[in-house]
């Protein structure tokens, strides 16, 4: 992540980890909500794998937001840090 960049740092683990890497920046603006990032995820993750069960991965996975479970409605800033736990890794 480069300085004064609006970016977020999205990690995966479990399922999603061995689809899509183990992370990905992600492009945010300002006042925007960990559901706004999981769109842009979802978007980047489309072509990757079958768009039913990745809607289903994401939503049953569990969203921490620098070490702490935080809700989708939750504001995410600059620097953070969205790690999206998929069920069978124990999200």
């Amino acid at each position: 992540m480069e300085a004064g960049k609006k970016e977020v740092v999205v990690k995966f683990m479990g399922f999603l980890r061995e689809v899509a890497g183990p992370e990905i920046i992600v492009p945010i603006k300002d006042n925007s909500r960990i559901a706004d990032v999981l769109q842009d995820v979802h978007k980047r993750l489309e072509p990757l794998m079958e768009k039913e069960l990745l809607t289903k991965v994401l939503r049953n996975s569990r969203i921490v937001l620098n070490g702490v479970y935080a809700p989708d409605e939750s504001e995410i800033n600059p620097g953070d840090v969205l790690t999206i736990i998929s069920p069978a890794a124990g999200g």
